[in-house]
């Protein structure tokens, strides 16, 4: 993947993670639901037609609810989930820095502020769950951007460094 395509998937989570967290747990819902729905309709289509296939989507309900009910289960795992993209930006950028592919300096003040965030989130140093999130999104956000104005600049030699 280079460095652009990277540079929009993170200004893309960034900004859903950032200001619009419902729309992931609504994603869930509306998935689940529609799994439950299938299920239930093929269960009395099974019934009517004298088929005896209703194992499976007994079991395409239970796997609907399971989606329907990850939303809380992703709301727990997600400062995790953010801190390890910080964290392997922060070591992207550290390895630019280090490698001098673009600037120094800017590649060294994002590698620190991804692997501080980063940290943060992982070892749940500080308590402050939509402050983190908003904050970290603000980050994914810079750093897709920065990804993307980079690899304009350089003509796309970036992308060897570390592809996530």
């Amino acid at each position: 993947m280079n460095t652009t395509r990277k540079g929009l998937i993170l200004l893309i989570s960034g900004i859903i993670i950032a200001f619009f967290p419902n729309v992931i747990s609504s994603l869930f819902y509306i998935i689940g639901m529609a799994v439950i729905i299938f299920s239930v309709i093929n269960i009395i289509r099974s019934l009517t037609s004298g088929s005896p296939h209703i194992i499976p989507d007994i079991i395409g309900i239970l796997i609907g609810g399971a989606i329907t009910s990850l939303p809380r289960f992703v709301q727990t795992i997600i400062p995790l989930t953010i801190g390890l993209i910080l964290a392997f930006n922060g070591i992207d950028y550290a390895v630019r820095a280090l490698n001098n592919n673009g600037s120094r300096i800017v590649n060294a003040v994002l590698a620190s502020i991804d692997l501080v965030l980063g940290g943060t989130l992982l070892f749940n140093l500080l308590s402050a769950g939509n402050a983190t999130r908003i904050i970290a999104g603000i980050v994914m956000i810079a750093t897709g951007a920065y990804d993307c104005i980079s690899d304009k600049k350089s003509g796309g030699s970036n992308s060897n460094i570390i592809d996530l």
